[in-house]
Order: structure tokens, then C-alpha cells, then sequence
């Protein structure tokens, strides 16, 4: 069964959206939502395993990891960390 999903989003935000469509060569928001949906869905799984989400450099093997109060919460539920406040990202020098 398919269900509808409706949302109301600032047109900056919609643009961010159009813009990313375009640079994943998407070609509805059904496939972007399908994408995000499961990065956040393997995001979901790698934090409650206790694992870091972030890039790595490889060039000088720097690294930036992803805070989102989001997966805190998903952690949490298998251990106890502190929750960040507003998703950002955190750079590591090489």
C-alpha cells in the first residue's frame, strides 16, 4: 500500500532541495526522499552498533564527524551518551 506524504518548507530549503536533486542527477523527490531515507536508516543502525558517523580525508587523514541530536537519541538507546544540540559537524585536525 502506498501512503502520501505532504510538507510545507521554506522556499531557501526547497531550492537546497532542487540544487541536490540536481547534483545527485535525481529525477523526482521520490527518489530523493528514497536516498535520504536510507542514509538515515544506515546512519540509524552505525550509531546504535556504537559507531561514529563522519568523512575522512584522505589526503591527510583528517576527519569530520556528524553530531545529529537525531542519532544521540538512536545511541542512547543502547548506551547512555550526552545528546548534542543542533545537527552540525565536527572537524578533527589530521
Amino acid at each position: 500500500m502506498l501512503k502520501r506524504i505532504q510538507l510545507e518548507i521554506r522556499e531557501e530549503r526547497y531550492q537546497e532541495l532542487k540544487e541536490l536533486m540536481e547534483e545527485a542527477d535525481l529525477a523526482t523527490q521520490k527518489d530523493l526522499i528514497n536516498d535520504a531515507l536510507t542514509l538515515f536508516e544506515w546512519a540509524v543502525g552505525e550509531r546504535k552498533a556504537g559507531r561514529m558517523i563522519g568523512s575522512i580525508d584522505l589526503a591527510t587523514q583528517g576527519y569530520k564527524e556528524l553530531l545529529m541530536n537525531s542519532l544521540e537519541r538512536a545511541a542512547s538507546k543502547r548506551m547512555r551518551r550526552p545528546r548534542v544540540t543542533p545537527p552540525h559537524v565536527v572537524e578533527q585536525p589530521a
